[in-house]
């Protein structure tokens, strides 16, 4: 099946060429041209990762990544496309749960390759021979699927992989600074350490849906997280 992109951008040269240089490596592409009915393309499914400019007609990008991060679509994976290159502006967007971010003018090839590479981390590409468990959670490495009992949780690259990381290493801590080079590549310069707050806040949030007996993620203060089943 081939694997579908949306592109939500109100800039026509852009939508065409990121559309082109994506079609040439055999993806299928939609796009739409303000939030509103970005938005619309979004509830409808299918996308294997979604472009997200954050100056938008209508509904801009910062809205719509809090509706997708907050809702039933809480798992696709999202590149921000945006002018706007300050650091604060990228942090900002990655505490939102964005997965990676974009500077226009970028290089179409550059962008094609964090596709394919944000495909292989939410995709179920990076398959280890190994399932771990932890109470009444699982952390699947063989599908790079976590679940609760017998729920699998909708979780975004990004917190799959802060949970692979915790999983293969538990019971040791790892400062904000240290999650944040490892999972996002870059320092805690600008209040980047936020993102790892947010996200960490996001999976507890989400472990607790099914599970409301058990904190698995710990906070170490003074020093960050570290990852140990402790009944409440």
């Amino acid at each position: 099946m081939t694997e579908k992109v949306l592109i939500v951008d109100d800039d026509h040269h852009i939508c065409d060429l990121v559309r082109i240089a994506l079609e040439s490596e055999g993806f299928e592409v939609e796009t739409a041209l303000d939030g509103k009915s970005g938005m619309e393309k979004i509830q409808e499914g299918g996308f294997v990762v979604l472009l997200l400019d954050i100056m938008l007609p209508e509904k801009d990008g910062w809205e719509i990544c809090r509706e997708i991060r907050g809702g039933h679509m809480q798992g696709i994976p999202i590149i921000m496309l945006t002018a706007r290159g300050e650091e604060v502006d990228r942090v900002l967007g990655l505490e939102m749960g964005a997965d990676d971010y974009v500077t226009k003018p970028f290089s179409p090839r550059e962008l094609v390759a964090r596709v394919k590479a944000l495909i292989r981390r939410s995709d179920k590409y990076n398959k280890v021979q190994d399932l771990l468990q932890f109470g009444n959670l699982t952390v699947d490495m063989r599908s790079y699927i976590v679940r609760v009992g017998e729920t699998e949780l909708d979780l975004t690259p990004k917190e799959i992989e802060l949970m692979t990381l915790f999983a293969h290493n538990e019971g040791k801590t790892f400062t904000r600074e240290e999650l944040l080079r490892q999972i996002w590549g870059f320092d805690s310069s600008a209040g980047g350490t936020r993102t790892v707050d947010e996200h960490i806040k996001r999976l507890r949030s989400k472990i607790a849906r099914y599970d409301k007996h058990v904190n698995y993620i710990q906070t170490v203060w003074g020093k960050g997280y570290k990852f140990e089943v402790k009944e409440l």
